[in-house]
């Protein structure tokens, strides 16, 4: 397994002693993992404006201007599903750690030991983990869950795609987006995808969705809908 760690301490000899244990860790489990480091809040922050799929943070709790706990809260408006872990020598924000769903909070001087049964179950976190796509909206990088996503239309210059939260226009084609989303969709009309886990039924000219949209069924795309619809819910049950 292959996961995005990201390293956020104010002192360069703490990142360097973390970053040397995570790689450990992984060398023994057998793991590929991508550690970035940061002194500060900020320095994190700016990456991630770019960067939105780590999978797991390791956080010092007082840094500069901004502290681990703010720096959580933030990163948790946009991204529900990254871990993250508190190591401090401070035990002041422990109740505030799991206001942020923080997986642990680690006192230091870390143990090794101690460290390796925590990232041990933010892997076991991982391989349970939602699959996420990450847009570009507004100028903004947003993660969002493919479970989540409805459907997709396309416009001129862009796509809107429909999700239980909200509606997001996205600069992407629908063939891209055909491409990314991949199996759980299919096409049923030229400007229209949709999510076959909200499919509710589907007639000669329509796809009916659980949320009461109606779509678009193209003549020629008619078999090839109901084909995939059909597959897919005898998939499920059989994962049942």
């Amino acid at each position: 397994m292959e996961f995005k760690a990201a390293i956020c301490d104010d002192e360069a000899s703490e990142r360097q002693y973390l970053s040397d244990l995570v790689q450990g860790w992984a060398k023994k489990g057998g793991y590929r993992v991508q550690i970035s480091v940061f002194s500060g809040a900020e320095a994190f922050l700016f990456r991630y404006e770019e960067e939105k799929d780590f999978d797991l943070l390791l956080l010092d709790i007082e840094m500069g201007k901004m502290n681990g706990v703010e720096l959580a809260r933030k990163v948790r408006e946009k991204n529900a599903g990254v871990q993250i872990l508190f190591i401090t020598a401070y035990p002041d924000f422990i109740s505030e750690g799991y206001e942020v769903s923080a997986l642990h909070y680690l006192m230091k001087p870390l143990k090794e030991e101690k460290l390796f049964e925590v990232l041990d179950r933010a892997l076991a976190n991982l391989d349970k983990k939602e699959r996420y796509e990450i847009f570009r909206v507004n100028g903004e990088a947003f993660r969002i869950p493919v479970s989540e996503i409805v459907s997709v239309e396309a416009f001129s210059h862009y796509v809107e795609v429909v999700t239980k939260a909200g509606t997001y226009q996205i600069d992407e084609t629908i063939s891209g987006m055909e491409e990314r989303l991949g199996e759980g969709f299919v096409r049923c009309h030229r400007s229209y995808l949709a999510a076959l886990g909200y499919i509710k039924r589907i007639t000669r000219t329509e796809v009916e969705m659980d949320t009461g949209a109606e779509i678009p069924l193209s003549r020629r795309r008619y078999d090839a809908v109901n084909q995939a619809f059909i597959r897919y819910y005898r998939q499920e049950e059989g994962d049942r």
